[in-house]
């Protein structure tokens, strides 16, 4: 196993709790102030981390940055954390991440990054397919308006979060991973404070319910495993993979959650767990088994 294959595990199973530190927090305070604190804090760190952050945003890529930070944070958690309220935390995981790696894809290949393979689509029909088999007989999501706006917000999320990632593919090759983390975390940090305070009744007692130890920890587990650790591997991965594979931790952290569901909470695993878990997995080994030949120069930027 190589060392970008190792981050891919790493990555995907930190991936895979955050499901449940999302729900803890957004279950206490509003979504978009949840989603403020966490690249408040995320933002705070890399000014001490990340030097010359200043010079990360000149030489014209400001506006890149600024586009793909809204993209991959605002947009993305935005719609997510909003979608949550509505949506089963397991419904909302299929939903969203059953999205990921079919828009990676198709995104990719739209702007010339990728070519279509054998390979794109026996992983994806096998993930989905794992997908499907996994959560048949579990919850559904057209119960109610409020649920099935939730369903669609986290579609969207899922849009804008690949098309992001895609997009940021290029500015990998002028930065490092944790250059375009700390950038596009600066970015969300503002998109979303605006929008919290535009949107929802914030208040003192507001940050007192931030304080309590659910969504404390949730927030200190995204913003340290779930950003710095995380989102930074799957960058690297970007850059080595291409944003496609790398998106195929969309089939491995859903299993995740499975065994976390069955160590935390004594859910049963039958063989309709144990058969998609190994759809997902298989799909995501053929996906990452080997680098593609390349299809071209990048488009131009």
């Amino acid at each position: 196993m190589t060392l970008d294959h190792l981050l891919f595990v790493v990555m995907s199973l930190v991936w895979g709790v955050t499901w449940t530190a999302t729900k803890a927090g957004i279950a206490v305070v509003p979504p978009l102030f949840f989603g403020a604190m966490r690249y408040i804090l995320v933002s705070a760190v890399i000014l001490v981390a990340v030097r010359g952050l200043r010079g990360v945003f000149g030489q014209g890529r400001a506006p890149r940055l600024v586009v793909t930070g809204l993209l991959v944070v605002v947009g993305t958690y935005g719609l997510l954390y909003w979608g949550m309220q509505f949506v089963a935390s397991g419904v909302a995981g299929v939903v969203n991440m059953s999205m990921n790696p079919v828009c990676l894809f198709g995104f990719a290949i739209l702007l010339g990054q990728e070519r279509p393979s054998w390979r794109h689509a026996l992983a994806l029909a096998l993930g989905i397919g794992g997908l499907v088999i996994l959560f048949s007989g579990k919850a559904d999501v057209a119960g109610t308006t409020a649920e099935l706006w939730g369903a669609a917000a986290l579609v969207a999320a899922a849009l804008s979060y690949c098309l992001g990632s895609v997009l940021s593919r290029p500015l990998l090759d002028e930065l490092t991973p944790l250059q375009l983390t700390a950038a596009q975390a600066v970015v969300g940090a503002v998109g979303l404070t605006v929008l919290s305070l535009m949107l929802e009744p914030i208040s003192a007692a507001t940050f007192r319910a931030m304080l309590a130890p659910a969504p404390l920890g949730g927030v200190l587990f995204l913003v340290i495993a779930g950003t710095f650790v995380a989102y930074t591997i799957f960058l690297r991965l970007v850059r080595d993979w291409g944003a496609p594979r790398a998106g195929l931790y969309s089939f491995v952290s859903p299993v995740v959650a499975l065994i976390l569901g069955a160590i935390v909470y004594g859910e049963p695993l039958t063989w309709r767990e144990g058969a998609g878990a190994a759809m997902m997995l298989l799909a995501a080994a053929i996906a990452i088994a080997r680098r593609p030949v390349p299809a071209g120069p990048a488009p131009p930027e």
